[in-house]
């Protein structure tokens, strides 16, 4: 026993240690927020036109750096084509590296962390041959609550967003402008001790009002693409989905991932990362088309 966790916590640090390294952007314009910018670029990127652009948002106790090498979404860049934004929370601004998604005063469209974060995507915008049609955000924990926040200040930026285990709803609405509605998926382990499910039910009935859908009207299929511990909602029932909820069942405060080279593999253990047959950022990127 003590052997195998030895070799666990070896990995865990070897794997942290030798992470694709993030570019830091030190001035990307006004930063009320005062966060830090940090980007990956595929070499491919340079030679194509019209490249997707996805931030991901770390959780509390993480960083941008952190998230990038167990997550695998570097890897999933260079295979798919896309850049990756990492917006990061330095400690001087919250000893629990926790985005300020609670506090509603600072989540105002314009103002703080969420100015900070839209000026990232016009510094990328302005620098790099990026798709404005197609933007999206993916966060974990408190990246997935300041996801939520993004994806209503400035819904006409983004395509799609995935949350993964977001703590809660928004506490008041951000922005009621409603004529652009990016997709949505809501992503959540239903043994979260952390962030508890009931969380995930608040945000569903939030999006769910967004996009003025019938609560009824979803389908739901278990055992989703063969896995047992895995089950998939989506609103409407017939036609395009424009609301997902994706529960991992038997699954707590924890990032899915697939340890290995293949094409649908990547990750690497950590301390808020599971090994198992299901890659959960290979998902998301597929959910937004980049498959």
């Amino acid at each position: 026993m003590k052997k195998n966790l030895f070799i666990f916590v070896f990995l865990a640090v070897f794997s942290l240690l030798h992470a694709l390294p993030l570019e830091k952007v030190p001035d990307f314009g006004e930063n009320p927020g005062k966060l830090r910018m940090f980007t990956y670029i595929p070499e491919m990127v340079n030679k194509k036109e019209n490249v997707p652009l996805v931030l991901i948002l770390h959780g509390s106790g993480q960083t941008a750096k952190v998230l990038a090498a167990a997550s695998g979404f570097n890897k999933l860049a260079d295979s798919l084509g896309f850049i990756a934004l990492y917006p990061d929370q330095p400690f001087y601004n919250n000893l629990l590296t926790s985005f300020s998604f609670y506090m509603p005063g600072k989540m105002k469209k314009g103002r703080g962390e969420t100015a900070s974060i839209r000026n990232m995507i016009t510094y990328m915008c302005e620098h790099y041959p990026v798709d404005r049609d197609r933007i999206y955000i993916t966060g974990m924990s408190a990246g997935a609550a300041m996801s939520n926040v993004m994806l209503n200040a400035y819904p006409e930026l983004f395509a799609a967003g995935a949350l993964f285990a977001a703590p809660s709803n928004l506490y008041e609405e951000i922005n009621p402008d409603r004529r652009h509605k990016p997709v949505i998926a809501v992503i959540h382990g239903d043994r979260d001790l952390t962030v508890l499910p009931k969380h995930a039910d608040k945000v569903i009935i939030q999006w769910l009002d967004f996009f003025d859908l019938d609560p009824d009207d979803r389908k739901t299929s278990e055992n989703y693409l063969g896995h047992s511990f895995l089950r998939l909602s989506s609103w409407p029932a017939e036609g395009e989905p424009q609301l997902l909820r994706l529960d991992l069942l038997k699954t707590g405060h924890i990032l899915l991932v697939d340890i290995g080279n293949g094409i649908k593999q990547g990750g690497q253990y950590s301390l808020f990362t599971h090994d198992k047959d299901f890659h959960l950022p290979y998902w998301i990127c597929e959910f937004f088309g980049l498959i």
